[in-house]
């Protein structure tokens, strides 16, 4: 008995001070417990303890995690849901985050953003005859590393550049 309190409170402690640097999922936290060897009872009485105090809740994670993600990154719905999924978060907390994402921005309106601020900062650097059509396609590539569907980037090219802009190499 005295072991799995040691155990316990050893847990507290390295789950309490993760969770100080920054929020984190239930799975990040059991991984983190495991990684520091604690496992079995001392591991679900932790998260547990956790979750009752509302030191974790993965909805609420989620939710701000895509705010952020969307507001200061310029992340697309596909790069939100495969980092939620790295993260441990189930697809129906997954849905109700990005869900929450409907009266604030448009998928468009963050492509169009990301769009401007990548056009900002690396479109200079790009010279020559085929400025145009190869900063078009550097610009859809790196809106699909942002998340964005083909769709989403094509339409926020176009409403950047006009009807002209090409797409070859997709």
């Amino acid at each position: 008995m005295m072991n799995l309190k040691k155990d316990l409170h050893a847990a507290k402690t390295v789950a309490l001070r993760y969770l100080s640097r920054a929020p984190r999922s239930i799975k990040e936290v059991e991984l983190k417990l495991k990684e520091k060897g604690i496992t079995g009872d001392a591991l679900k009485e932790t998260i547990g303890y956790l979750i009752d105090r509302s030191y974790l809740n993965d909805d609420l994670f989620a939710k701000n995690w895509v705010n952020s993600k969307t507001k200061t990154q310029l992340w697309g719905q596909q790069r939100i849901r495969e980092g939620l999924k790295q993260k441990g978060i189930h697809d129906e907390i997954i849905k109700r985050a990005i869900d929450t994402l409907g009266g604030e921005t448009t998928e468009l309106d963050r492509a169009e953003s990301a769009l401007k601020k990548w056009l900002r900062t690396k479109a200079k650097y790009i010279q020559g005859p085929q400025k145009n059509k190869a900063t078009t396609q550097k610009a859809l590539r790196h809106l699909q590393a942002k998340g964005f569907s083909i769709s989403v980037i094509i339409a926020a090219i176009k409403k950047y550049y006009g009807e002209s802009a090409t797409y070859e190499g997709q």
